[in-house]
């Protein structure tokens, strides 16, 4: 172990002789993920120096989130281009009734939003327009208020997060404390491929899967800390999955929850 942690300081050092190159600007190559950032040169991380003269690498506070960002979307299977496209601009309210609904209270929570304010909850039928309006909200916060976000794929997420659990206790912790701790949270799909469903509604679920959810869940009601959420189940649903976690969740949006019914969208026109 000690030799690799060697290794790796090697590394980061020997980057760190390469980005301040006598203080010289290092043109960057064009980043896979597609940010480009002239400060970091793409690696993600800059030289700092510290009091005692020696050199570290912190994270670049130009790019480093974004970053982050691009990666979990690409790993919950939306691309960064599709994310910066769900925006409030390009939802268009005029389809539906209940599309229009949901921009108007998009649009309410954004208004009185405060910070470890109340949460935001689409709940009901898929291709109704869930994830595009709360991928908007998110962008929002981040725009009108400085504030950062994450965004939690539950079907690329819970698959390692129940692993953990199930292994190590530390690494299990470690791989939770962000998403316990983040100042705003969008769970996208709650309980999506979970469990058995029977007409449209969740009866059961694996005991592990809702131990970490409600884990998580807990821990950001406890602590007050905003918390978005896009699943086709309702909460009322959840609570009869569980009441102690259907209560918290809807205790967390309300009254900033709204139940979606209609044509899927993305099948309108198909007949």
């Amino acid at each position: 172990m000690d030799s690799m942690k060697g290794s790796v300081m090697d590394m980061i050092n020997d980057l760190a002789a390469q980005m301040k190159q006598n203080g010289k600007v290092v043109t960057p190559e064009p980043a896979k993920d597609g940010i480009d950032c002239q400060r970091c040169g793409n690696t993600g991380w800059v030289a700092i120096t510290r009091d005692d003269g020696t050199v570290a690498m912190a994270h670049c506070p130009d790019c480093f989130e974004r970053r982050q960002v691009a990666h979990r979307l690409r790993t919950s299977g939306i691309s960064p281009k599709d994310y910066e496209r769900y925006t409030l601009v390009s939802f268009d309210e005029r389809r539906s009734e209940t599309a229009k609904r949901m921009k108007d209270m998009a649009e309410a929570w954004l208004k009185g939003h405060t910070s470890g304010g109340t949460g935001f909850g689409l709940f009901g039928r898929s291709g109704m327009g869930k994830t595009h309006i709360c991928i908007a909200v998110c962008q929002e916060l981040t725009r009108r208020f400085g504030e950062p976000h994450f965004y939690f794929s539950y079907r690329a997420e819970i698959p390692n997060l129940v692993k953990a659990s199930r292994s190590y206790s530390d690494d299990y912790d470690a791989a939770m404390k962000k998403w316990k701790t983040c100042q705003n949270l969008y769970i996208d799909d709650l309980f999506k491929f979970s469990g058995r469903v029977e007409s449209g509604k969740l009866v059961a679920i694996d005991r592990d899967e809702l131990k970490v959810v409600f884990d998580l869940i807990n821990a950001r009601y406890l602590n007050h800390l905003t918390t978005l959420f896009s699943s086709e189940y309702s909460v009322g649903n959840l609570a009869r999955i569980d009441e102690a976690l259907g209560s918290r969740i809807y205790e967390m949006v309300n009254p900033y929850a709204l139940r979606v019914d209609g044509q899927n969208q993305r099948l309108a026109g198909l007949g």
